[in-house]
């Protein structure tokens, strides 16, 4: 699925320490370094887009969230400096 931290593959359902979790992989991303890089979504029946899946096993937020975030405000300051 295209979404704006990149292009996200889901590689199918398993169960890892007793939790059903979608197992994800970017296969392009706003950060080379996070493409191939395996990660969890808990596994949600009704989730249709990223935005809609939760990180797995308790974690906050996805281990690329800071990082988007920092490169999104960037962008954002770059346009404002534009005008």
């Amino acid at each position: 699925m295209s979404a704006s931290p990149g292009k996200v593959e889901i590689q199918g359902v398993t169960e890892i320490a007793g939790e059903k979790v979608f197992a994800l992989r970017f296969i392009q991303g706003r950060n080379p370094d996070w493409v191939q890089r395996p990660f969890f979504a808990r596994y949600d029946d009704q989730a249709t887009w990223l935005h809609h899946l939760k990180p797995a096993f308790g974690d906050e937020k996805w281990f690329w969230e800071d990082e988007y975030e920092a490169i999104r405000e960037d962008k954002l300051a770059a346009a404002a400096h534009a005008d």
